[in-house]
């Protein structure tokens, strides 16, 4: 961790709260990192996930009962659980928060609290945010809390030099375990070993993963949130789909890519032609284009290739306003990224916290606002081969059944690279991670 950058982040984090903060009338805010609970009548837990808006300013995974209390005119205060366990080990304040904030550790959650009110008796009017779980009264000024909520997850989209290193980071290990599963893919594994040998590559835990890796073989790959892993290969392999992430510093990377089990075939050549659409689609971002603008940019293109490749017998304008592609391409084009893999913000179209609802057509894209400097998400375009949304155009005469039941058994394609706009350049953190990392085995296999 660059811990200049860090400092700096958080002197604009704690600049742009305080504003939000005097514009509501809070003297002081609390934000809780949560607790973790267990499962149903068990004694067992998920993966704890912090609050998103906590990490910002503590970006440590085992941060869990921590609180920060953030005030007009004192330094930020830290107040950090760490039990005094024989059980699991205790977390420890992380370093890098030493200096920026004061910071006070409990060993239990009780003496947390009483110190935290103690602390609180100073305060006239406290914003609360995240999951408490120090049983703080929340205050009765919900509304003004939940429109200063909306407006920090607007705030969340533009992310700092420090944020911008972390997914560039996350992104280069997931790139890493991206390419061994490429290997494994070659060598005819599994789903289950191809996911075994992404998190060895990337050096990962499937606790420490952002989201479940998609490991889809064949027509597995037709289904979008994939999430189970074969344990034997099929008896042919045509295809893998695969959609996994990394973290750096609770900061994510999402990446996809698709790989055909021959180079010759069409399956290749429809790999292709999306990946060549997706590298022409994202140089059409820039900053002030609606993100809308660019998936409706990207379903023309799925049209086109759809045409040309004769899945369907129609004109690609027919196809994309008839919406015949969106039975092929069902999802949004992509999402912010960062402390979430689907970061919130993407709806809050104004610093006010103002927000769109969803399009008509388009309901499940994630981001709707215009594209802004320092705006990181990902760009992933597909065309799938699912039962379920073909069935409902069956015997349509513009979709030609006999080609489409040619590709089916290959599931789809998926390409996601992360990018990063900034005012007058685009970075594809994706693309450039993979270029490294080829160069980097070129000068391995020079130097043996």
């Amino acid at each position: 961790m660059q811990l200049a950058a860090f400092e700096a982040h958080i002197a604009s984090l704690l600049q742009n709260w305080r504003e939000l903060m005097q514009s509501h009338q809070f003297d002081a805010a609390v934000v809780h990192a949560g607790a973790n609970p267990t499962y149903y009548q068990d004694d067992q837990h998920p993966p704890f996930h912090a609050y998103g808006h906590f990490l910002r300013w503590v970006p440590t995974e085992d941060c869990e009962h921590a609180v920060l209390l953030i005030s007009q005119t004192d330094s930020p205060k830290l107040y950090w659980h760490k039990p005094d366990d024989y059980w699991y080990m205790p977390s420890s304040p992380p370093t890098f928060c030493e200096g920026i904030y004061e910071i006070r550790e409990f060993s239990d959650v009780e003496s947390l609290t009483v110190s935290l009110r103690r602390d609180l008796g100073k305060y006239s009017d406290v914003a609360n945010f995240g999951p408490s779980n120090t049983n703080i009264e929340a205050n009765n000024r919900a509304a003004a809390q939940q429109d200063m909520s909306s407006q920090l997850d607007f705030r969340r989209a533009f992310k700092s030099e420090f944020e911008q290193d972390c997914i560039r980071e996350a992104t280069v290990r997931s790139v890493r375990g991206h390419l061994a599963a490429e290997r494994a893919f070659l060598n005819g594994a599994s789903e289950f070993d191809i996911q075994h040998d992404y998190l060895h590559a990337s050096k990962q835990t499937e606790a420490s993963l952002p989201y479940p890796s998609i490991v889809g073989l064949n027509e597995h790959a037709a289904v979008l949130h994939y999430q189970k892993y074969d344990r034997t290969p099929p008896q042919q392999t045509h295809s893998l789909l695969i959609d996994a992430g990394a973290k750096a510093n609770c900061y994510h990377a999402d990446i996809t890519r698709t790989y055909a089990a021959s180079n010759n075939g069409e399956f290749a050549e429809l790999i292709n032609a999306v990946n060549l659409a997706q590298q022409a689609l994202i140089e059409e971002i820039h900053v002030g284009v609606p993100y809308l603008r660019i998936h409706e940019s990207m379903h023309q293109k799925v049209a086109t290739i759809l045409c040309d490749m004769q899945l369907l017998t129609c004109s690609a304008e027919a196809a994309f306003e008839q919406r015949m592609t969106d039975v092929f391409f069902p999802h949004g084009i992509g999402h912010l990224l960062g402390l979430q893999t689907h970061d919130v913000g993407g709806h809050v179209s104004t610093p006010e916290g103002s927000t769109t609802p969803s399009h008509d057509r388009y309901s499940s894209l994630r981001l709707l606002r215009n594209i802004e400097p320092d705006m990181v998400f990902t760009i992933e375009p597909g065309i799938y081969f699912i039962p379920s949304l073909l069935n409902a155009w069956r015997g349509h005469a513009d979709f030609n059944w006999e080609r489409i039941n040619q590709f089916t058994p290959s599931g789809g394609v998926r390409i996601e690279d992360n990018v990063l706009v900034q005012s007058n350049n685009l970075t594809n953190f994706t693309r450039d991670a993979f270029t490294s990392a080829s160069a980097g085995d070129l000068v391995a296999n020079a130097a043996t």
